[in-house]
């Protein structure tokens, strides 16, 4: 691949107007690493000899980000490209590229620690092409220990190049790992977050979470999950423990956040749920709603946005409302529960969660059910409460007092609804609004 013609017109210029000041600059960091794999990069760094206040003399558009860290960012139209002072910046080619080694020595892994110049020469002093060749990540010069205390985010980094790219992590960076596993307490939940959601996203989330149990990092996560691993369910629709049927859950649905997390955390109550028949059977009584209540826990721990956390919820609480003999009423009140936006992922949850399960496999119920919402969903019937024909100050008008009660009395009107779509008028709604405030009348009358 002909690395010059793969840098994009925008990062050349900025390249090429540092330069022309004088200055040494080259590309950094994961677009190095994509442009030598073949991979298209989604942002550019670049480290420069020059000083912030210069660069920002160069460009007629920039943000600095701190004199501390020296960094600033060079606005170009629609692109955007991060200059950082490299460390020591010179001026001279032999202290520029001694300089330059020593920015790549302090970057977390070898495959993220090679530099390419405005020529598109790569250098390299670390072995990181090589290590690309071998599908390892390994530390610079296996400091691994100095780079995780000065970061410790990237230990779970280290996990999410594993997954996304499908390299191994080199013969000490597992222990490394393990050992400066406690650092993660001192992170911000937020940089957390975004690694387990691109682990989660990538084409190995299973592996990626096994990997986060087996250092230990999953107890910085999500401690939870640990009770299902190991957790024999001893049950003849089950074949493996509750972490293992999770991972193999996770692997079968697509790369979307909300049917990930769903699909981990589907079965997070089972242990806290677990009951024994006689016969030496498990059971997991509505487990469900248990999975529901730690869900919530975690996805707002990590400050996941509500719109996340309220989508998630309600597939990991409706995973198991599989109608064997789907009616028309029914699969109308699962839509009204789970709500339209994410009735296919629960769907498509159900059938990976049947999958993952012991043999004779069937997703005929679901398939039937589907179809079903989707006839409904095709035709004008009310599904919420929006879609009624009366609102709150219908009530109002016929005595209800605003408040709570409101609320409740459009939930009946719509399960009335969901049961019998013609009953959707407002001259019928109204009458059966009113006769049951003429009730609560008559039992306080009592």
């Amino acid at each position: 691949m002909d690395i010059k013609h793969a840098i994009p017109h925008y990062v050349d210029f900025v390249l090429q107007e540092i330069q022309s000041h004088g200055q040494q600059a080259s590309i950094v960091g994961g677009a190095v690493r994509d442009l030598v794999m073949g991979r298209t990069p989604t942002d550019f760094d670049l480290v420069s000899s020059a000083e912030v206040q210069d660069i920002m003399g160069y460009f007629a558009r920039v943000l600095p980000l701190g004199e501390k860290h020296g960094t600033v960012v060079v606005f170009l139209d629609e692109e955007k490209v991060e200059v950082s002072r490299c460390k020591d910046g010179c001026i001279s080619d032999e202290d520029w590229l001694s300089s330059l080694r020593g920015d790549l020595l302090q970057r977390d892994f070898t495959i993220n620690a090679m530099a390419i110049d405005a020529d598109g020469q790569v250098f390299d002093p670390f072995g990181g092409k090589q290590d690309i060749k071998r599908k390892v990540i390994r530390s610079p010069q296996d400091q691994a220990v100095a780079r995780f205390q000065e970061d410790p985010l990237r230990m779970l980094r280290a996990v999410r190049l594993s997954t996304v790219l499908d390299f191994t992590l080199g013969e000490n960076l597992p222990r490394a790992i393990t050992d400066c596993r406690p650092l993660l307490e001192g992170v911000a939940v937020e940089r957390i977050r975004e690694e387990l959601a691109g682990i989660l996203l990538s084409d190995r989330p299973g592996q990626g979470i096994k990997m986060l149990v087996d250092m230990g990092l999953m107890e910085y996560i999500i401690p939870e999950i640990l009770a299902t691993v190991g957790f024999d369910q001893q049950n003849p629709a089950h074949t493996c423990d509750v972490f293992s049927h999770t991972l193999a859950v996770l692997d079968q649905v697509p790369a979307h956040l909300e049917i990930r997390l769903a699909a981990l955390l589907h079965d997070i109550g089972k242990p806290a749920t677990f009951t024994c028949s006689e016969e030496g059977i498990g059971h997991f009584y509505q487990h469900q709603l248990e999975s529901t209540h730690i869900s919530e826990q975690v996805l707002s721990r990590l400050k996941f946005s509500r719109s996340t956390v309220s989508k998630v919820t309600r597939l990991v609480s409706e995973h198991m409302s599989r109608l064997e003999q789907p009616t028309p009423g029914a699969v109308r009140r699962l839509i009204a529960r789970v709500g339209e936006e994410v009735l296919d992922q629960l769907f498509t949850l159900q059938r990976a969660d049947i999958l993952a399960g012991a043999a004779p496999y069937s997703t005929t119920a679901i398939v039937r059910t589907q179809q079903l919402a989707e006839k409904i969903l095709a035709s004008e019937n009310a599904l919420s409460i929006k879609d009624l024909a009366v609102n709150g100050n219908d009530l109002i008008a016929i005595g209800y007092q605003p408040g709570k009660e409101i609320g409740t009395v459009l939930n009946r009107l719509l399960d009335i609804v969901l049961g019998k779509p013609e009953a959707n008028q407002k001259a019928s709604l109204l009458e059966a609004a009113a006769r049951w405030l003429e009730n609560a009348a008559e039992r306080e009358d009592d």
